[in-house]
């Protein structure tokens, strides 16, 4: 039992020590895709007219939905979607989404780096605003980055991780007598 305090303590002071570490880590993710190629969709590259019809005349285009959604990937929205639709389309946002710093990114055909752009959606979710929605076109990405920092799951998932290591060395290190 005495060894068994000791250990929690040890856990304890180590997660304190390495948590200011974990979310100095978090903080320094780039806020701009670098070297962002878009997913191939029907009718790529984009100034050959990516967009294209079904089978009632709707006007289509593909756009990429990467990050903090149910369902990621490449998706068919109609020509003038906005995240509303889009968001109903990818089963929502996961509840670590920062809805603040959606980033949307667009190749251009006349260059070569390509156009980011930043939406803030927390003002839509909470008073309907949709100020920030910009217009999407044929393969765009929409980025959903995680909340920065580190949740109390990871912390968890961590310790526990450690704490069975530590009990399985304690264990060998016993039992070799």
């Amino acid at each position: 039992m005495h060894f068994f305090k000791k250990l929690t303590v040890f856990v304890l002071a180590f997660q304190m020590l390495m948590l200011p570490c974990i979310n100095a880590y978090a903080a320094v993710a780039p806020d701009v895709v670098s070297g962002y190629k878009p997913l191939p969709g029907p009718n790529y590259p984009v100034d050959k007219g990516a967009y294209f019809t079904d089978d009632f005349g709707n006007i289509l285009m593909m756009v990429n939905v990467l990050g903090q959604v149910n369902r990621p990937g490449q998706t068919v929205v109609r020509e003038n979607v906005d995240f509303a639709e889009l968001l109903s389309l990818v089963g929502d946002t996961r509840d670590n989404a920062d809805l603040k710093k959606v980033i949307v990114t667009r190749q251009t055909p006349d260059s070569k780096v390509p156009q980011v752009f930043k939406v803030n959606l927390k003002k839509f979710y909470k008073e309907g605003d949709t100020s920030s929605f910009i217009a999407l076109k044929p393969n765009d990405t929409i980025i959903f980055p995680a909340k920065s920092g580190i949740t109390l799951a990871e912390v968890m998932q961590v310790s526990s991780i450690l704490f069975t290591g530590l009990s399985y060395y304690v264990f060998i290190r016993n039992n070799r007598k």
